[in-house]
């Protein structure tokens, strides 16, 4: 006696079983315990949900990484179980990976200006994601070469999925590309080409600094000038009353006159009181007694007197000439003026 049952134990399986691999083919297989067996038109297969072929085996020759997803496989023997004519198998996920693909450089900010900075970022499409990422700058290695290929050499600048300009200069410029890597191989992104460019702000910062470095520097010296002019002119000033007051006397001075022409000057301090003016002089011998008496009178307070004398020789001296005593200071100025041999008395009262 036979007994018909619907489809039991359903089951896909995947070969190869190990790692999938781009490029590689793979074949799914379904199986089951059913009587009536399944025919082969009586198993289908489907991923994501999606029909992908009937019978019982399907072989991918190339696989893909758009062939990953989420497989199962259905059996149906005419004979429905708890209502449902297909019986599903179990789920198996299908993990295609491959080398880094569809490889990027985006470059932030777009418009470079030299001191500036810049972030250049690599990205890619992988199955495992890329774990490495090497940044590299085309140079040419020979500017005589015809062929630009031959001379290109690639100069490892960074790593990192992410490269860094702080501070960009003017031989920043040139094409840059990343290499990225996974357990799969690795791929090289297309070059991108940073161009940097003058900062018109910074250039004006530089030309106005020097400006102002100049207008300082002009003034700076325009002081300086204008010091040594003061001076001069201050020096120039000390010297004219000077000269006036001897060019007044009517008495003028160079290196190639007699160095005995001298002016000798003795000055005391007065007492704190004024003393009486003396008395004009009197060449008299009683007269120069009474000097004499004076004279011995104020020794005493000869601290406290100030004596200035000023002798001018004259450069022939002369046979001395006596004088009749005068009384008279007038007449004893002009007969001073009149001779060379004069002695001029000149009497400095401090008050106290």
């Amino acid at each position: 006696m036979s007994y018909y049952y619907a489809p039991n134990n359903v089951r896909l399986s995947v070969s190869p079983s190990r790692r999938v691999v781009k490029g590689s083919s793979v074949t799914f297989s379904c199986s089951s315990d059913a009587n009536p067996p399944v025919a082969q038109s009586g198993y289908s297969l489907f991923r994501d949900g999606q029909f992908v072929s009937k019978g019982q085996s399907h072989t991918i020759a190339i696989i893909q990484p758009n062939h990953s997803g989420r497989y199962y496989c259905q059996a149906w023997n005419n004979i429905s179980r708890g209502g449902a004519k297909w019986i599903n198998s179990d789920v198996v996920n299908l993990d295609v990976q491959y080398h880094p693909m569809n490889m990027t450089v985006s470059m932030d900010p777009a418009n470079v200006m030299e001191g500036s900075s810049v972030n250049l970022t690599c990205s890619s499409v992988a199955n495992p994601a890329a774990d490495s990422y090497t940044w590299y700058k085309i140079t040419d290695s020979s500017s005589s070469s015809s062929s630009p290929s031959s001379s290109s050499e690639l100069l490892q600048v960074g790593s990192g999925q992410v490269l860094s300009i702080p501070s960009v200069e003017a031989s920043h410029t040139g094409l840059y590309l990343c290499q990225a890597r996974n357990r799969q191989g690795e791929n090289n992104a297309t070059e991108v080409l940073l161009t940097v460019g003058k900062d018109n702000v910074s250039l004006s910062v530089q030309v106005l600094s020097g400006i102002g470095v100049a207008l300082f520097m002009t003034f700076f010296l325009l002081l300086l000038l204008l010091s040594f002019w003061m001076k001069q002119k201050t020096c120039a000033e000390k010297k004219t009353p000077f000269d006036s007051s001897f060019s007044g006397r009517g008495s003028t001075f160079s290196s190639s006159e007699d160095p005995s022409n001298s002016v000798y000057v003795n000055i005391h301090r007065f007492p704190s009181s004024p003393s009486p003016a003396p008395a004009a002089p009197d060449f008299t011998p009683s007269s120069h007694s009474n000097s004499n008496k004076e004279l011995d009178a104020n020794t005493s307070h000869e601290a406290e007197v100030t004596y200035s004398t000023v002798t001018i020789k004259p450069r022939n001296p002369g046979p001395p000439r006596h004088r009749k005593n005068s009384n008279a200071p007038q007449d004893s100025r002009s007969a001073a003026g009149e001779n060379d041999n004069s002695v001029i008395y000149a009497t400095i009262n401090k008050s106290s």
